[in-house]
């Protein structure tokens, strides 16, 4: 069952939510080889990127630091008001939108950029949230996947139960048609848990959309 946005909320507001402060490493690694063309010179505005599910902010804000006109979505009032705090902390400027990914529908031909990190929702519905996502991309626009891959399932590590909502490299590459994929994989990764350091497996996805496409 996926946890509603009352249970993020609460989480947000009272728990541990240290995991969601520190960006993920290997979105960082992703994010940095799709960042907007320094040419473009200082008083350019930035291309624009969308971070769907973003939680409290963490590739936002990183996004926001690295040139980018960044819109967080999340169901999650308690974490966007996180992520807009934060923002003001550090002096950059973000745009948050309270919304469900189950039914947002973001602007078509409008970001460079779209960033789903760790959704793990029922298959359908993720079907049809990267299909949205792919529209949303100017061409020529990336759209970066990172989450838990379905090696995970069962080792304890932190993650959904369903092994349909698991990322693999070739699910998520069957549900991205009109995309052109430059990075599908199985990645290995260290996390830290209660008990130490231990190794877990992402998939990444890197895809972007043609130049050529209506």
């Amino acid at each position: 069952m996926t946890h509603s946005a009352e249970y993020w909320n609460r989480r947000y507001t009272h728990g541990d939510i240290g995991w969601t402060l520190a960006p993920h490493p290997l979105a960082v690694a992703e994010l940095a080889l799709v960042s907007p063309d320094p040419a473009a010179g200082p008083a350019a505005p930035g291309p624009r990127a969308l971070d769907l599910g973003a939680g409290a902010g963490r590739h936002t804000l990183w996004l926001a630091h690295h040139g980018w006109r960044v819109t967080a979505v999340d169901f999650s009032a308690a974490a966007l008001q996180r992520t807009r705090r934060q923002a003001a902390a550090e002096e950059v400027e973000v745009t948050t939108v309270l919304a469900d990914l189950a039914s947002y529908e973001p602007p078509q031909d409008t970001f460079g950029l779209a960033l789903i990190t760790y959704v793990h929702i029922e298959p359908p519905q993720r079907a049809a949230l990267l299909a949205r996502a792919a529209k949303a991309l100017t061409r020529g626009g990336r759209l970066v996947i990172v989450g838990h891959h379905l090696d995970n399932l069962g080792t304890g590590l932190e993650g959904p139960s369903d092994p349909e909502r698991m990322y693999t490299p070739e699910r998520l590459r069957a549900e991205l048609p009109d995309l052109r994929i430059e990075r599908a994989a199985r990645v290995p990764h260290t996390v830290t848990t209660e008990t130490g350091e231990r190794e877990a497996y992402a998939t990444v996805i890197r895809a972007s959309r043609p130049a050529n496409t209506g």
